[in-house]
């Protein structure tokens, strides 16, 4: 018994791993042919830009809401501490006074969402992805 039941937890984590294998088919379609769709996926990229364009809206209003600065070259939301963007590498300019504080101690930006955290640090201390 405890054969089949392993058995069937192999094809299920086989199944799994189907599913991501076409979802990442999708999303590559997506990024290949997303301006040239064949007729009969024309409605799903149609869509997926749709809820793109909305996705936009909705962040551009989250921004005004939250009062918050964009890089003026790729437009990633940044925050106040940042030097440079993470999403660019533009170095931000900030009007009158500038987040950077050369008196802080040792500190090191995180890879993934640009948090300034300790230098020492392995993990971040927002997004908590391993340094």
């Amino acid at each position: 018994m405890a054969d089949i039941n392993n058995l069937k937890k192999s094809i299920s984590e086989e199944e799994e791993k189907i599913e991501k294998y076409y979802q990442k088919l999708g999303r590559a379609y997506f990024e290949l042919k997303g301006n040239a769709p064949e007729s009969e996926l024309e409605e799903l990229v149609t869509l997926i830009r749709s809820s793109y364009d909305k996705i936009d809206e909705i962040n551009e209003k989250i921004t005004e809401l939250e009062n918050v600065q964009k890089c003026p070259v790729c437009g990633t939301i940044l925050e106040s501490d940042m030097i440079f963007c993470v999403g660019c590498g533009t170095k931000i300019e900030w009007p009158d006074t500038t987040p950077y504080d050369p008196q802080m101690p040792e500190t090191k930006f995180c890879i993934y969402c640009g948090t300034r955290i300790p230098r020492e640090a392995n993990f971040c201390t927002k997004c908590g992805e391993k340094q």
